[in-house]
C-alpha cells in the first residue's frame, strides 16, 4: 500500500511538472487557430437469410467505419487592417471561411475574446467573412452592392473594448458583453 501511494505521487508531480512546462514566449501571430481531431467509429450489422438452403439460415457480418470528427476550435482568422488611436486600436478580422462549416454568436464571441486577448490592446473590431464586406466597412455612402456585402458578410463588431453587436446574419443574436 506504501508503494502505491509513493508511485501515485509521484506520477501526479510528473504530470504536474510536464503541465507547466509550456513555451511561454508564443509568437504573436496574426493568423490564430486550434486543432482537435479524434476517430469516431460506427458499427453496422446486415444479415441475410439462406432461402437455397431452407433451412433457415442466416449470416451475420459487422462492418465498422472510421472517420475523422470536426475540430472543436473556433474559425481561424487574420487582421486585415489595424489602426491605433488613443483608446485601443481599430482592428478588421477576416474569417477564414475554409476553417468551419457553419457559424454562431459562440464562435464569434470565442474570436472576439482572443483578438482582445491576443492583440491587446482593441477598443474597436469588426469581424467579416468576405474581404468585400471588408472593403465597405467604413464606406460612407455604400452602393447596393456593397450594402449586400456588409448584409451577407458583416458578422459583429466590438464597441468601447467589452460590447460584442452581432449584425447580418447574426443580428438575431443581439448584443453579448465580453468576458461574461
Amino acid at each position: 500500500m506504501v508503494r502505491f501511494r509513493q508511485a501515485l505521487v509521484v506520477g501526479i508531480t510528473v504530470v504536474l511538472i510536464a503541465s507547466c512546462s509550456g513555451d511561454e514566449d508564443a509568437d504573436e501571430d496574426a493568423l490564430t487557430s486550434t486543432t482537435a481531431a479524434a476517430a469516431i467509429t460506427t458499427l453496422g450489422e446486415t444479415s441475410a437469410a439462406d432461402s437455397e438452403s431452407g433451412g433457415g439460415e442466416s449470416t451475420t457480418s459487422t462492418t465498422t467505419t472510421t472517420t475523422e470528427a470536426p475540430e472543436l476550435g473556433f474559425p481561424e482568422y487574420s487582421i486585415i487592417s489595424r489602426e491605433v488611436s488613443d483608446n485601443g486600436d481599430i482592428v478588421v478580422v477576416l474569417l477564414d471561411r475554409e476553417t468551419y462549416e457553419s457559424l454562431s454568436d459562440i464562435d464569434v464571441h470565442n474570436v472576439m475574446s482572443d483578438l482582445v486577448e491576443q492583440f491587446a490592446p482593441v477598443y474597436e473590431a469588426h469581424i467579416v467573412e468576405t474581404q468585400a464586406a471588408a472593403d465597405a466597412l467604413f464606406v460612407e455612402e455604400p452602393s447596393d452592392d456593397e450594402r449586400t456585402a456588409l448584409d451577407n458578410g458583416y458578422i459583429a463588431r466590438l464597441e468601447e473594448g467589452f460590447r460584442i453587436v452581432y449584425v447580418g446574419p447574426l443580428s438575431d443574436s443581439g448584443v453579448a458583453i465580453l468576458g461574461s
